[in-house]
């Protein structure tokens, strides 16, 4: 009789993609094999203050308000003694926690989302006798952080060659590291119709003979939107807005106000939404950070993208993916992004154009071969 399988996904609260992919993932295996157990797991209980401080708190605080921070910490963890370093300051709590997790749970398998859990999963593994099947899903599609492969005798899955060339730089031998498609929420894969989106238009009350601008950020909503829809003001624009604020509610609260003074405007503001997706097949154009979850399923959905902003080369090539294949731009100046938006909703042939490019760009997002991957170990 088969065993079995029971899996333990292990991720941290750093950023969105991370939760997300293990998300995406869990519903792939079960589609594969309903009869698997998935558990999902926050690798850092409670009481790892310093774990949670560090990986946690640390990055949301230097990603979005102290931004000078995040480079210079960036860089220096590319460096094997300061990754070590950080290592053994979170030993003996993390691997105390994990080793009580899994010898609860009793897992077949183990699929680690996160490179700050991994060596840690990794040690416990190995003192448990090597029996469960361990796994890393690498979240970071392009522009891979070198401390996602600081163990070289793990099994690495990666979104692109370029990220398994970094693993192979890093003396990770290269049968260890396997390129899979994308991770993307099943939403943003089902295929949609020019009826689709006016039906999406006339359910969230947008004008059929307008073009769409969309502006996300994530959580946290986006940098800029309030001076680019000061722009939209001043320069009468004739296409509507959608803004996603997140659970910036100062922000939101401002917007709103915009709107009530200006009732013209075809402005709509959101805070936290689970019907993103939605927003995205209505729009033309989608102004956003470069968070590789949010980049691919709005890549997926056939939308050009103007990114304001990426995180010090972590999503750098992110960025660059968008600019290379002729699907975004990036400009950082709110008042420049409003003159793209404009140039692209008001060119006459700006269907035609994303038709073209969008036809070029090849996006493998079938995930149930990752899932089948998993299942066959």
């Amino acid at each position: 009789m088969t065993k079995k399988r029971k899996f333990l996904f292990f991720y941290l609260t750093t950023g969105a993609g991370h939760i997300s992919t293990a998300r995406v993932m869990k519903e792939c295996l079960l589609k594969n094999n309903p009869d698997a157990e998935i558990v999902m797991i926050n690798g850092f209980d409670k009481a790892n203050f310093f774990g949670q401080l560090i990986f946690e708190k640390g990055y949301y605080l230097s990603t979005n308000f102290f931004h000078g921070m995040y480079p210079l910490t960036y860089d220096i963890a590319q460096y094997r003694f300061f990754q070590t370093g950080m290592l053994r300051l979170l030993k003996l709590h993390t691997t105390r926690y994990l080793r009580k997790v899994i010898l609860r749970e009793q897992p077949t398998d183990i699929v680690s989302f996160h490179f700050a859990l991994s060596p840690y999963l990794s040690q416990v593994v190995k003192e448990l006798g090597n029996t469960i099947n361990l796994s890393v899903m690498v979240t970071d599609p392009f522009t891979v952080p070198h401390c996602w492969f600081y163990d070289k005798t793990l099994d690495y899955l990666v979104y692109s060659e370029q990220a398994k060339q970094i693993g192979i730089s890093l003396k990770v031998p290269p049968e260890k590291i396997t390129v899979v498609p994308f991770a993307l929420n099943p939403k943003y894969q089902v295929p949609f119709t020019k009826d689709d989106i006016v039906a999406l238009k006339k359910k969230h009350g947008y004008d059929l003979n307008k073009k769409t601008l969309l502006m996300v950020g994530g959580g946290d909503g986006i940098p800029g939107a309030i001076e680019i829809i000061n722009r939209c003001i001043l320069r009468k624009a004739n296409f509507a807005i959608a803004v996603i604020c997140g659970h910036d509610k100062a922000k939101q609260t401002l917007l709103e106000s915009l709107k009530k003074l200006n009732p013209w405007l075809d402005l709509h503001v959101y805070g936290f939404i689970d019907y993103l997706d939605e927003l995205v097949k209505l729009s033309d154009c989608v102004v956003m950070k470069a968070g590789p979850a949010t980049l691919l399923e709005v890549l997926s959905c056939k939308k050009p993208v103007i990114i304001c902003r990426y995180i010090h080369n972590q999503e750098k090539g992110n960025m660059m993916f968008a600019v290379d294949n002729k699907v975004g731009y990036f400009i950082q100046n709110p008042s420049k992004i409003y003159d793209k938006v404009e140039e692209l909703l008001n060119d006459e042939k700006f269907d035609e154009k994303m038709e073209k490019r969008f036809s070029a760009l090849r996006l493998d997002t079938d995930s149930d071969k990752t899932a089948k991957l998993l299942l066959a170990k």
